[in-house]
């Protein structure tokens, strides 16, 4: 469940979610919307099931009209406030109350290029700071930092519009995103 880093790709079968399927010999339905926002529109994507893991990513395209704004930090607080209040917070609750355990997925760093959300990066900073936190003060939950495979003087791992993940940097993130999911198997 996410916005359009997760659903980039998906049309040619590219996407994060059915890399991390294929190099984890999963099953995966991707749910995620391109230009959805955690606080509109991605925990409408939650199907309930009996799901063994739900990758979830998400608030950027809220953050981004309100970085550098005097907004910014009430959006951030409604997003993920502490470390489990929140939109994200309670979606994924909702999604470990049928037995599922959530995998949120940070985003990488706005290119040296640059891009729409250069603006934003003390945001997305900010977010990933929390992201991290609540996964770690909740059991079930882990993060996973694609900063950690894509690098933001690699351009290759992004797509022309310098926000999405090209091939490649999806490639990277996929093959990531399962390694971890497998190490908490």
């Amino acid at each position: 469940m996410g916005d359009s880093i997760l659903a980039w790709h998906r049309s040619t079968g590219g996407d994060i979610p059915a890399i991390a399927a294929r190099a984890s010999g999963a099953t995966v339905t991707n749910q995620s919307v391109v230009g959805a926002r955690m606080l509109a529109g991605i925990p409408a994507q939650a199907v309930p099931g009996d799901w063994d893991w739900v990758i979830l990513d998400g608030g950027g395209n809220d953050l981004l009209p309100v970085c550098g704004t005097a907004q910014a930090g009430a959006t951030l607080d409604a997003i993920l406030a502490g470390a489990g209040q929140g939109a994200t917070a309670d979606l994924a609750r909702r999604m470990q109350a049928g037995g599922a355990r959530i995998a949120i997925l940070g985003y990488y760093p706005v290119s040296v290029d640059g891009g729409p959300f250069a603006p934003c990066q003390a945001e997305l900073a900010e977010l990933e700071k929390r992201q991290a936190a609540f996964a770690a003060a909740t059991p079930g939950v882990i993060f996973v930092d694609a900063g950690d495979v894509i690098d933001a003087g690699n351009l290759a791992a992004y797509a022309a519009d310098r926000i999405h993940p090209s091939r490649a940097g999806a490639q990277a993130i996929g093959t990531y995103l399962s390694e971890r999911i497998a190490a908490e198997n």
